[in-house]
């Protein structure tokens, strides 16, 4: 179970960097929200995979989510 929930948090990362990818070479530079959204689901998924097989949580992986999130909120405060 906590291998195909860390594959599908992979999988989703991969997707939201392809979000970001497709925005880009369309001529628009700037961050996007859905990028931000699927990317902090993705690491949610890893981090809670490590949880499962009782491993040592990543705190980067945390770390990452937050600051992720902090991206998120100002670019919606932006809007």
């Amino acid at each position: 179970m906590d291998m195909d929930l860390s594959f599908a948090g992979l999988v989703i990362i991969a997707i939201a960097w392809l979000v970001q990818m497709v925005f880009s070479w369309k001529g628009n530079k700037e961050i996007q929200p859905a990028f931000i959204i699927c990317y902090i689901v993705g690491v949610l998924m890893l981090v809670t995979a490590d949880y499962l097989k009782n491993s040592t949580l990543s705190y980067f992986e945390l770390l990452t989510c937050i600051a992720a999130g902090s991206v998120l909120l100002k670019i919606m405060r932006k809007k």
